[in-house]
């Protein structure tokens, strides 16, 4: 139990500094469907595997995703022997531009749960800040997952829309 406490604390130092307002961002809700596969073919050269996925959402979050774990996979606590926790660099990439991403998860048997912090943007997400929380299902090698979160671009004002 205090190992996954320890992990919980960890997630909320994670997001922590994503949850304090900025008055010249330009805020939306995100709300998304996202669908991957665990890939040996279409990763970057120097990935012999990697998680190519499919995101439909709202607010231009419309395109395909790739998702490498880091090398280090952490331990699982003693409670939930079977709950390996996770990160790596998750990627965005639609018509709109680019949103770049730091993940941290753990993934029990059957489901994935994590939270992705926006390190950078491209393109109509330059400047781009905030957070996503994903959360679903895992069966037969496809992760089908729910994306909510808010997605901060640099402006005027703040808009939940």
């Amino acid at each position: 139990m205090k190992t996954v406490k320890l992990s919980l604390v960890a997630l909320l130092a994670f997001a922590a500094p994503i949850a304090q307002a900025n008055d010249d961002l330009h805020c939306k809700r995100i709300r998304a469907d996202l669908v991957e596969v665990l890939s040996t073919e279409g990763c970057k050269p120097e990935h012999t595997s990697c998680y190519l996925g499919e995101v439909d959402g709202n607010h231009g979050l419309d395109g395909v995703t790739y998702f490498k774990g880091d090398p280090v996979v952490g331990k699982a606590p003693p409670g939930a022997p079977d709950a390996t926790p996770y990160s790596g660099a998750f990627e965005y990439h639609t018509g709109e531009g680019s949103l770049f991403l730091r993940e941290a998860g753990i993934v029990p048997p059957g489901f994935v749960t994590a939270i992705q912090r926006i390190a950078e943007g491209t393109g109509e997400f330059a400047g781009a800040t905030g957070y996503f929380f994903v959360s679903g299902t895992r069966a037969s090698g496809v992760i089908t997952t729910e994306v909510t979160g808010q997605l901060c671009l640099p402006g005027h004002g703040h808009d939940d829309d």
